[in-house]
């Protein structure tokens, strides 16, 4: 009876260890993590992704899940830089657990070849393309040469600089005080007159103009050409 008893004891004992160490490993959590991370990445074109788990607390004393890990809808449209997701269990025990991870990929982006001033126009010569890493969906970069070039720089930047919208604004064409030629359509007809430009202006901005013939001050936009047309 005794040696029946101890028997049944060691058996009760062995169970509860074996259950007791039934933990789900932090690694296959972190695996199940990265590899959504870098199928979301893929899915936004980022084909050559980098995705860096953060360290998970080997501590988590996690039951084994016993079936395939579930991950959670993500709730937001970042797939680059700090991110998270949710790896869920819905075993005997379940649980959740939010992993964070950053992604990064590397993309050609055109750059200052040297340093330039505040006031300077861009030309082509002005530009190189490298690749740079970037953590967020061009981070706000400008891709295209075709947009910088002709631009003026609104501060300076060191070479190797990437280049942001706020950076760049159209070259001033028409200074204050210049006169310009004003160009009025209606009806089908082109009017041409002189007027003094009251402020600066670069292409495309809405300029207040003092025509010359008549004295009035009227807006007008300013054209590519340095002509400034008014309705």
């Amino acid at each position: 009876m005794r040696h029946l008893l101890n028997l049944l004891l060691l058996v009760s004992f062995t169970t509860t260890t074996a259950t007791a160490v039934a933990l789900q490993s932090v690694s296959s959590i972190a695996a199940t993590a990265a590899v959504e991370l870098q199928r979301r990445a893929a899915a936004a074109g980022y084909l050559e992704a980098k995705v860096e788990i953060r360290p998970v607390d080997g501590r988590l004393n996690l039951s084994s899940c016993g079936q395939p890990l579930e991950v959670l809808p993500d709730p937001s449209s970042r797939t680059l830089g700090q991110v998270s997701v949710g790896i869920r269990c819905n075993g005997l025990k379940p649980w959740t657990l939010y992993i964070r991870g950053v992604v990064s990929t590397e993309q050609s982006l055109p750059v200052l070849a040297s340093s330039m001033t505040r006031g300077d126009i861009i030309s082509e010569q002005d530009l190189e393309y490298r690749l740079v890493t970037v953590t967020s969906s061009t981070a706000g970069y400008i891709t295209k040469s075709s947009n910088i070039v002709g631009m003026e720089l609104r501060r300076p930047l060191a070479a190797g600089s990437k280049f942001k919208s706020s950076d760049l604004k159209a070259p001033t064409i028409i200074e204050r005080g210049q006169t310009v030629d004003l160009v009025a359509r209606t009806m089908g007809l082109v009017v041409n007159m002189q007027g003094v430009a009251l402020a600066p202006g670069a292409a495309g901005d809405r300029l207040r103009v003092k025509n010359l013939s008549s004295g009035k001050r009227v807006d007008g936009l300013v054209l590519s050409s340095g002509e400034v047309l008014v309705r």
